[in-house]
């Protein structure tokens, strides 16, 4: 979203306008030529050069409209709509009896987008493939499926190892591949995938460059009768500044970007037409790397009161006004549960537990020295074992209000004593350092869902740990994991919300990352060639374009060109 999400930038404003001028040419050179086509130009990633990659098991590399656009779900869930299902490539699932098994029914007659027929093979063969390579699976089939079997070109039986009352919300991220394909790739992982064959609404590439790409409709979609849109044009942005020097050319369609004074700089530009909404979503935290190969970060990561004292030198509320110009929402508690997830919090969990959530970097001292973390001659404090302390904080460049962010923690963390600085790679490396393990310490958000078990799941159980963006940190905490086990195997609402108060009290008690906003959604739109946008007035799901929000295919399928 960012992160995990997806977000937004830093370049310099110069160099931001610069690249807009070129991206002006290419933008309006591009809607010249397509006159006759329903063309809506999207901005969803921030990236220097685009890179021809659209392997869907590489978060780090793929293009950020691999994911629903050209492989399609199974199955999406609607968290504003109380997670009711939305069926896609399947049109059922059914849980067996003693809940160990869960049989798909897919849709008839879909065809991949060179005309070979999609079927339960291809489904079995992408869940064996992620199990035969742990590199490639990108949902955790291999903590959870015991076999795969066909009973017919249309049903999936897949046999988990232990109930799992969660299985289908976390194979909602599941990309299937066309076997008539993959399995003459040798190298699955290292594939970049620049042609591919896939089953969403958009798999053709018209036209690739490092400035710009096409993504036009596929040929043989089974939905075709829903979608009104031709191509998906994505022109190359580096970050918030580029996006804020084009705007007023007015050729972007549906945008996801930090866009500062938005009334002035955005919907003053052609109030007709430009729109957003923008309510509070994801947790975003900062997750400190617990298997650093630093030894003094390592030491000082795994304990409990330099994780207290880092929180306490956070000016949470500069980062809300000054970095986020307002937009955030400050997180309060130490469990750093969303503001939307209000009927799961467990006030058990909060008071006195959130004694750490303040800003005080005088108590932030305090507790380091009575823990035996001691200044040098610089000022700058070691471990209790004597092993110096220096991290950097990694933020993607371009994006500007997280930069600002992280400047300001960097602040209080130097008036503590903590040598932390600012290091801005570019948006791929940053997520490859996330895969990797190589970073120190990351400002980072995570993706819910339709409750908010799957946030903290997938942040901070030992199994995802490392396998996605959301959970680099690397935490292992075998309590956590067992409350983990007890919620999937769960299978009532009332026991799903007794399981998650004890999730919340042991988080709130072991502190494993330091909460310290919700970033707000970020959607704006324009209603000049396209109507059927989600707002605040109609807010059916979830509006972000971003790779983490699987609605976004079911948003794009009611946009209408206007006529």
């Amino acid at each position: 979203m960012r992160s995990s999400k997806s977000m937004f930038r830093n370049i310099s404003v110069r160099a931001g306008l610069a690249a807009a001028t070129a991206l002006t040419a290419l933008v309006a050179f591009g809607t010249g030529n397509a006159a006759a086509e329903s063309v809506l130009t999207m901005h969803i990633e921030e990236q220097t050069s685009w890179v021809q990659n659209f392997n869907p098991f590489d978060l780090a590399g793929r293009r950020q409209s691999t994911m629903d656009f050209i492989y399609e779900p199974l199955v999406i869930f609607n968290a504003e709509d109380g997670g009711k299902p939305v069926f896609r490539l399947a049109t059922a699932y059914k849980f067996s009896e003693d809940m160990k098994s869960v049989t798909y029914t897919l849709r008839p007659g879909v065809k991949w987008s060179d005309g070979q027929p999609l079927t339960s093979a291809d489904v079995k063969y992408t869940i064996d493939l992620m199990l035969k390579n742990a590199a490639l699976d990108t949902v955790g089939v291999g903590q959870t499926v015991a076999s795969v079997e066909t009973p017919s070109a249309t049903e999936v039986k897949i046999d988990l190892k232990a109930v799992n009352s969660d299985f289908p919300e976390t194979l909602a991220d599941l990309a299937v591949v066309p076997e008539h394909i993959w399995k003459d790739v040798s190298d699955p992982v290292a594939f970049k995938n620049e042609k591919p064959v896939g089953s969403g609404p958009m798999t053709e590439l018209r036209r690739f460059t490092p400035q710009v790409y096409e993504q036009c409709r596929n040929p043989n979609y089974w939905d075709a009768t829903s979608l009104h849109v031709d191509c998906l044009r994505l022109p190359q942005i580096s970050g918030n500044d580029q996006m804020l020097a084009i705007l007023p050319e007015g050729n972007m369609d549906w945008i996801g970007s930090f866009i500062p004074q938005i009334d002035k700089t955005f919907v003053g530009l052609d109030a007709d037409h430009n729109g957003y909404w923008q309510p509070p979503a994801e947790t975003v935290a900062f997750q400190m790397n617990f298997k650093s190969g630093n030894e003094g970060n390592l030491e000082a990561y795994k304990d409990l009161n330099f994780r207290h004292a880092f929180s306490l030198a956070m000016d949470r509320k500069s980062m809300v006004d000054i970095a986020g110009f307002g937009y955030p929402v400050v997180n309060e508690h130490a469990t750093g549960l969303p503001p939307r997830f209000e009927s799961w919090r467990n006030k058990d969990a909060e008071g006195g537990k959130d004694a750490f959530m303040g800003f005080d970097t005088e108590k932030a001292s305090k507790i380091l020295d009575d823990a035996g973390y001691k200044k040098g001659a610089d000022g700058f404090r070691t471990t209790p074992s004597g092993k110096p302390i220096a991290f950097p904080i990694i933020v993607p460049n371009g994006w500007t209000d997280w930069i600002d962010a992280v400047q300001i923690a960097v602040e209080g963390l130097r008036a503590a004593g903590i040598n932390a600085s600012v290091a801005t790679p570019e948006y791929e490396q940053w997520r490859k350092e996330l895969i990797d393990g190589s970073f120190e310490v990351v400002m980072n958000s995570r993706a819910d869902g339709a409750t908010p078990f799957r946030g903290y799941y997938q942040s901070l159980s030992t199994a995802y740990g490392g396998r996605i963006t959301g959970a680099p940190s690397r935490y292992s905490n075998p309590k956590l994991d067992a409350l983990f086990d007890q919620y999937l195997q769960a299978t009532s609402d009332e026991d799903h919300k007794k399981i998650f108060n004890d999730i919340q009290l042991l988080i709130a008690d072991d502190f494993p990352v330091v909460p310290v906003f919700n970033g707000p959604t970020w959607y704006q739109f324009s209603s000049k060639r396209f109507t059927g946008w989600v707002t605040d007035k109609d807010p059916v799901m979830n509006p972000e374009d971003h790779d983490n929000n699987r609605m976004r295919l079911m948003h794009l399928l009611r946009l209408k060109p206007v006529s």
